[in-house]
């Protein structure tokens, strides 16, 4: 039923974005948001990003809205402060397409939003399908200004080595060894490494999933001091950007 909807979309119409933010817990302050897709059908209703997103890659639909939501996103970061950053996330299809790379990189020129304001968040599995041509988009996005950050770090089966060969510039620990860190002592000892690890290849490090004060604290404790979650804010619209920025 998704595949049968998701070939007849409109693109337009029935995708949005909402946007998560990213707080320095130096500064209390937020520094930058992610935009996540959100799919509103009119047979099916909202579908989780985590359904349609396989079925949009296997079918072949995912590089049209990549291209059509990381346009709008970048049209309505335009509009907010210049010390905020925008994330957006490419699929492994992404990557692995020289012309659909060449498209975004089209589309950031042309949007003139300052390129070093942007993170491209690529997921472990996408980069191991084809680490060589992942790699050269991966440089492609670093030559226009852009950071790069490895999403779900720690999820997947790769090797550190070649994953730490990449030009990244941020780590994003997957909300799997946040939830309940301070009761866990194993995705304690895990995040501890993984932040020691960003922190010796000078990579930014950022918590994904943080949802209570609990966690929070030992994220401080470990000196994670990029995070992300619901103990902040769920994903919002982008017109109640200027408020939260207010506010906080």
């Amino acid at each position: 039923m998704i595949e049968q909807a998701l070939r007849q979309v409109d693109i337009e119409h029935e995708f949005s974005l909402v946007f998560q933010p990213v707080i320095d817990l130096r500064s209390w302050r937020t520094v930058a948001f992610e935009a996540l897709a959100r799919w509103n059908s009119p047979e099916l209703g909202d579908v989780p990003p985590g359904q349609f997103i396989p079925i949009a890659e296997r079918i072949g639909l995912i590089n049209r809205l990549t291209t059509h939501l990381l346009s709008k996103a970048l049209l309505i970061a335009s509009d907010w402060p210049r010390h905020i950053c925008l994330s957006f996330n490419l699929s492994a299809h992404d990557c692995a397409s020289d012309e659909i790379a060449g498209q975004i990189i089209e589309i950031i020129k042309a949007s003139h939003f300052d390129a070093r304001r942007l993170d491209l968040e690529i997921t472990e599995t996408a980069i191991m399908q084809d680490v060589v041509k992942v790699q050269h988009t991966i440089d492609r996005f670093c030559r226009l200004g852009c950071g790069v950050a490895l999403d779900d770090f720690g999820t997947g089966y790769s090797s550190l080595s070649q994953l730490l060969s990449l030009a990244l510039t941020k780590i994003k620990i997957d909300r799997t060894f946040i939830t309940g860190i301070d009761e866990n002592p194993t995705s304690y000892k895990i995040v501890k490494s993984l932040v020691a690890l960003s922190s010796d290849m000078q990579l930014e490090c950022i918590a994904e999933g943080v949802e209570t004060r609990e966690e929070l604290e030992a994220l401080i404790s470990l000196g994670c001091f990029f995070v992300q979650g619901y103990y902040f804010s769920q994903p919002m619209h982008h017109s109640h950007i200027d408020n939260w920025l207010k506010d906080n």
